[in-house]
């Protein structure tokens, strides 16, 4: 799967993601054969570029959950990119309060994880994907944490709001990413604090929930501390579920300009700054989140690479691993493989695994294998009988 520019875009070439328009209707379906027409009507749809697949590459595997994910993330860009855009302009951003109801009833119910999956994003619809995407990470968060339908609609719409201020924010400053300096840092603090006096926080003219209002202030007053000890113990649930859903969405992200971290990655830097970003609420976005999930590739510390066989659901840096190089079954948690552990995932560009259930069932072992796998499914058959006696 390749990323293409929509000025390189070539006919002949098979689109490896669906194109949705505004309303989230379907335009193209994945496995499309582009004509000179359909490029014609890509580029006005004003989309940066496209997923491609290679000649001779297979229609990758998805489900249907996967498929909606993509689906709702256009057509909630699209919703909120006219909210934000009537707030600019002193209008009343009716569909607000009816967006933030539709992510919650959509991410904020779910009992079961959820692949993750990210959308190209470019600097002029930055805001909206990433409030997109924080909103609904935020979402199966506050769920997992168990919010209230309520305060997490109002936990929804501060997600919609909090960076608001990025749209005001020269271009040559956003396409630096997080490599600004400190006058650039001050300056887009000014901006955020500028989309937030347009908000009217006093008078609250668009009726949005206060609680929400307290969020995003904080949020912004967290902002303009950045690099600074930030007094944390004030703050709102919601403001806590913000600060780690916003840093795993910019580094899960993807971009023209860089390449995206893991999920595993993502995690593990959260995990290892407590003081930023609460034990609580990353271990409510490890419950949401398939970190390490069957079929996923990875590097080892040793070395070697190999296939997620097995997940670990209460440990997710300790799963079931088919060595590429030893053809063998690693269980990670087995303190005979101790030091073996796994330094990070291999992905595809869109972070969507290509491997499957169907396509593991097509897996042939050698006969080495096969013994180490009937070994493996004793002991586990064995550890299960002693729990029960």
């Amino acid at each position: 799967m390749l990323f293409v520019e929509s000025q390189d875009i070539k006919p002949g070439m098979r689109l490896a993601k669906p194109v949705y328009n505004r309303n989230g209707v379907l335009l193209f379906d994945r496995n499309t054969k582009l004509t000179v027409q359909n490029i014609v009507n890509l580029t006005n749809f004003g989309l940066i570029g496209i997923f491609i697949l290679e000649p001779a590459e297979p229609l990758p595997p998805i489900s249907r959950e996967e498929q909606e994910f993509e689906q709702l993330q256009t057509f909630y860009m699209f919703r909120l990119r006219d909210s934000l855009v009537n707030i600019s302009k002193g209008k009343m951003p009716s569909d607000l309060p009816a967006l933030a109801k539709d992510v919650v009833q959509h991410f904020g119910t779910l009992d079961h994880k959820v692949h993750f999956t990210q959308t190209i994003r470019s600097n002029s619809d930055f805001v909206y994907k990433h409030s997109v995407g924080v909103s609904i990470i935020s979402a199966m968060i506050g769920h997992a944490m168990g919010l209230r339908e309520s305060t997490l609609q109002s936990l929804i719409t501060a997600a919609f709001l909090y960076d608001f201020g990025y749209l005001y924010v020269p271009a040559d400053i956003m396409k630096k990413g997080e490599d600004i300096t400190e006058i650039e840092s001050s300056a887009i603090t000014k901006y955020r604090e500028k989309a937030f006096a347009l908000l009217h926080a006093d008078t609250n003219p668009y009726n949005i929930p206060p609680d929400a209002l307290a969020i995003v202030t904080q949020m912004i007053k967290a902002g303009r501390a950045e690099g600074e000890q930030v007094d944390r113990s004030k703050w709102l649930t919601g403001t806590s579920i913000l600060t780690v859903a916003d840093k795993f969405d910019r580094m899960t992200a993807m971009s023209l300009s860089r390449k995206p971290n893991s999920e595993i990655s993502a995690i593990r830097y959260l995990i290892d700054h407590p003081d930023s970003y609460p034990k609580n609420v990353v271990s409510a976005l490890a419950q949401c989140i398939h970190i390490m999930p069957v079929g996923c590739c990875v590097d080892l510390t040793n070395g070697d690479k190999g296939l997620v066989l097995e997940a670990n659901e209460g440990d997710f840096n300790h799963p079931v691993v088919l060595s590429f190089t030893y053809n063998t079954i690693l269980d990670l948690k087995d303190p005979k493989n101790k030091g073996i552990k796994i330094a990070d995932v291999m992905h595809t560009m869109d972070n969507r695994v290509k491997m499957d259930d169907e396509t593991l069932k097509q897996f042939q072992s050698d006969e080495n294998s096969s013994k180490m796998i009937k070994k493996f499914e004793f002991k586990k058959l064995e550890l299960k009988k002693r729990g029960r006696a």
